[in-house]
């Protein structure tokens, strides 16, 4: 997200971490950056229009409505929000403060396939696109998470900690301004050890632009070349475009294989 907002003409003002190796790795990566110390000295700076945030989960909505009511707008990684109550709340305050409330989903934003694909489908390269297919496996990693990462609670649940990319993206690329969950199910296939891990998910969706079937997992195999094979698959009309977003298992070298 950073990157972003810097690629975009924004400049990094300063930054905040309680966690002393969060510091380390945001100022290794960002040797300029300033480390203010504490939170509140970013939501009562006079000079910061926006804040950026990918703190866990649960976190992040209270933090953007603060941010909100200190008069700046925010860019939340995803998941945005991990409860209904959360958005409700979020979008009160936003009503009330008429700041604005936005959410970095780096598939379609920070995948150069996706960016393509989005204007192909929207010079009308495949006619009138009627239904997304997302597919988005991950690798657990076990060891490397922490602990939090196995509290439903706290990432709200795989649909909406992984899937919600993969609703971003039907919504795009159907043109869909309502959407409903027609089906769900998730489940716990493999890690009886992790009783609040959700390993599998998929939904069926229909909106107003067209249909969307989605399938994410924690289920990546070691011998994989990268986290997960995620694929979008988009039908239209008159044709259809298939991403193969980080690795092309028929043997092409790198990401970003859009068919």
């Amino acid at each position: 997200m950073t990157d972003l907002l810097l690629d975009a003409g924004g400049e990094l003002a300063g930054f905040y971490a309680a966690e002393p190796e969060l510091v380390a790795e945001f100022s290794e990566r960002y040797p300029n950056a300033r480390l203010v110390g504490s939170a509140a000295e970013i939501l009562e700076s006079a000079d910061i229009d926006l804040v950026a945030s990918a703190a866990i989960p649960d976190e992040r909505a209270s933090l953007g409505i603060a941010v909100m009511r200190h008069g700046k707008d925010y860019l939340a990684d995803k998941p945005g929000f991990t409860t209904l109550e959360q958005l409700a709340d979020a979008r009160a305050v936003q009503r009330e403060t008429r700041r604005i409330y936005s959410i970095c989903y780096s598939e379609r934003f920070q995948n150069r396939a996706t960016v393509r694909a989005g204007e192909l489908v929207q010079s009308g390269a495949i006619g009138r696109p009627l239904q997304t297919v997302g597919l988005g496996p991950h690798r657990l990693n076990a060891p490397s998470r922490p602990a939090w990462f196995f509290e439903r609670s706290r990432y709200g649940g795989i649909l909406n900690d992984i899937g919600s990319h993969q609703a971003d993206q039907f919504l795009f690329f159907t043109g869909s301004t309502s959407a409903e969950v027609v089906a769900s199910q998730v489940a716990n296939f493999a890690h009886p050890e992790y009783p609040g891990l959700e390993d599998f998910g998929d939904m069926v969706l229909r909106g107003d632009g067209g249909t969307s079937y989605v399938r994410v997992d924690w289920f990546t195999p070691d011998g994989l070349g990268t986290w997960g094979d995620g694929r979008l698959t988009i039908l239209g009309t008159e044709g259809y475009i298939e991403l193969r977003k980080y690795i092309d298992i028929a043997g092409r070298p790198g990401g970003d294989h859009l068919f």
